[in-house]
């Protein structure tokens, strides 16, 4: 096996050849990269290599390869295995919809301690319709931005469709068409591309899966397919860990709209919208619906 002269990557000799058998490694590693075997260092190779480092051997990215460095040691070893990795695109089987019960409000508005009428409210203006599809699939967005950044911008060029360096609105198909997008990606990397798909009723990004109150991006998706209830409830628990409880509990639908909706909230009249969803469910008629 040949070996590098000098380090290549960001910043550093770049000699023709070293680099251009860093590319044919890394073209042989990642089956989905393809890039140009020139020689000729490029921003494409550069994210090829934090990508090869961030997802193939869990370091933090520097986008350098030095001759007897670990990640050069580590390409050599794929090399002489040119088996590439294969990403599941795999999904949790359809669930019949479930939909929310009048326990899964009581239950979130006791856990953030506010009306159960702000939740209701909210689920009301966020859900648009429900968090399935007729299909039973939960409904999805897929933010090629999202995944070009998480993927270091290394398929920009060759999945422009699926990766892209800037929001582009005419990159979404739609509805249930979404998930022919999200599998795509999901075979060139699996647990990026579940982080850049929002879900369910309330649209949460899958990166968010955390601060939703799970473990693991798989455990989120799961629970996304299982029900509304599930849902609801990683919505109670990413707006408790990112600090908008005491928007609820006062109220402050203006305050609320923002932190939750972004600073162009009012172009949707978003919180207009929460008032008045919320003056639909006083505890009277709350208790009729139960």
């Amino acid at each position: 096996m040949d070996k590098i002269q000098k380090s290549v990557g960001r910043g550093c000799i770049n000699i023709l050849g070293d680099v251009k058998l860093i590319q044919q490694m890394l073209n042989n590693a990642i089956c989905s990269l393809q890039l140009d075997e020139s020689g000729n260092l490029n921003q494409n190779t550069i994210a090829g290599i934090d990508y090869f480092q961030k997802f193939y051997l869990g370091i933090k990215p520097d986008g350098r390869i030095s001759p007897s460095g670990p990640t050069f040691t580590a390409l050599e070893l794929k090399y002489q295995n040119s088996n590439c990795k294969v990403f599941s695109i795999a999904l949790p089987a359809s669930s019949n919809g479930v939909k929310l019960t009048n326990s899964d409000f009581d239950k979130a508005a006791k856990k953030l301690g506010c009306e159960e009428a702000c939740i209701r409210a909210v689920t009301d203006v966020e859900s648009k319709g429900g968090g399935f599809f007729s299909s039973g699939k939960p409904k999805i967005l897929f933010e090629a931005h999202i995944f070009s950044k998480k993927t270091f911008h290394a398929f920009d060029k060759r999945y422009p469709d699926i990766s892209s360096s800037k929001w582009n609105k005419a990159l979404y198909l739609g509805g249930e068409a979404e998930y022919s997008r999200l599998e795509k990606a999901m075979a060139i990397n699996r647990q990026a591309a579940l982080e850049s798909t929002s879900w369910g009723l309330f649209q949460i990004m899958g990166f968010n899966y955390s601060a939703s109150g799970f473990s693991s991006i798989e455990d989120y998706t799961q629970a996304m397919f299982e029900s509304e209830g599930k849902q609801l409830l990683a919505f109670v628990n990413f707006i408790s860990k990112v600090g908008l409880t005491k928007y609820l509990k006062s109220k402050d639908w203006k305050s609320f709209a923002r932190a939750y909706n972004g600073p162009k909230y009012q172009e949707n009249k978003y919180d207009t919208k929460l008032e008045i969803a919320y003056k639909k469910y006083d505890n009277k008629k709350i208790a009729v619906l139960k």
